[in-house]
């Protein structure tokens, strides 16, 4: 069934690999990332008229009433608007498992938001707190992914693309991000050392995964995947058979206990993890 309507008939721009998630506590939730974030509380709209009237190879991607995708808070997350690092599109989206409202936004340009009330009514009283402008060491550069910590919904990881030789001031791929929204403050640390992931110097990175169970982060590069296990300072490769090809995204199954590894033209691959 066709439910992407007010997507295309927003005329907001999006990125090529565009931000689409589930809701992983309520049901029928999804959002998705464009110059705005978009929210669907009924998985795109009220299904028998969707089978009736938007088959998906005969609807229109663009039809206006296949679909009923609100975008959240007034302003967008890439206008002028709110400051520096402005344009682009979202391009990371996460929710927290641990509640049903927080929600980690992150744009193109690097700036990065939380929102405390994601699951608002109407769609237009869910609000966006910036955090980047919190923490000089905040890179501006294409966020790439977010983890979130599921024993605290303003604790994540964030990966970064681009250099860091484009960035001097502001180096690192991987970044731990604590916010206190009783202070109003964000601390970016870098995880991503010296030596770059896995050795590798100064790789963008291109996914991030962390494993709940066991703590251990999981970065995507162009040449495969690192794991940082918990408690250590030094990236490792994750495991062996991928062959050195872009890997594009990275999802975890913590009750299969597998790392899933999209790749760009390589098919998807599968590691057993402890």
């Amino acid at each position: 069934m066709v439910v992407s309507g007010p997507l295309f008939q927003s005329g907001e721009a999006a990125e090529f690999y565009s931000p689409i998630i589930q809701d992983p506590v309520t049901s029928g939730s999804r959002f998705f990332g464009m110059n705005h974030v978009w929210r669907t509380k009924d998985d795109g709209g009220n299904q028998a008229f969707l089978e009736a009237n938007c088959p998906e190879f005969t609807a229109s991607a663009a039809d206006p009433n296949c679909g009923d995708w609100e975008k959240l808070d007034g302003l967008s997350l890439t206008t002028s608007s709110r400051g520096t690092r402005a344009g682009g599109a979202t391009a990371a989206l996460t929710r927290s498992s641990s509640d049903s409202s927080t929600l980690w936004a992150a744009t193109s340009a690097g700036r990065v938001f939380i929102s405390t009330n994601a699951d608002a009514d109407p769609a237009g009283a869910v609000s966006f707190t910036r955090l980047d402008t919190l923490d000089p060491s905040s890179p501006g550069r294409f966020v790439t992914g977010i983890a979130v910590d599921p024993a605290d919904a303003n604790h994540a990881w964030i990966s970064y693309d681009g250099y860091s030789a484009a960035t001097p001031t502001t180096p690192g791929h991987v970044f731990e991000v604590h916010y206190d929204p009783v202070a109003g403050t964000a601390s970016w640390t870098n995880v991503d050392p010296l030596n770059g992931i896995s050795g590798g110097g100064d790789l963008p990175v291109t996914a991030i995964a962390r494993d709940d169970k066991t703590g251990d982060l999981y970065a995507a590069t162009d040449f495969g995947v690192a794991r940082l296990p918990f408690g250590s300072a030094t990236w490792q490769v994750a495991g062996t058979g991928l062959p050195i090809v872009e890997v594009a995204g990275l999802t975890i199954s913590s009750s299969a206990r597998r790392l899933y590894a999209a790749t760009h033209g390589r098919s998807a691959w599968a590691l057993a993890l402890p």
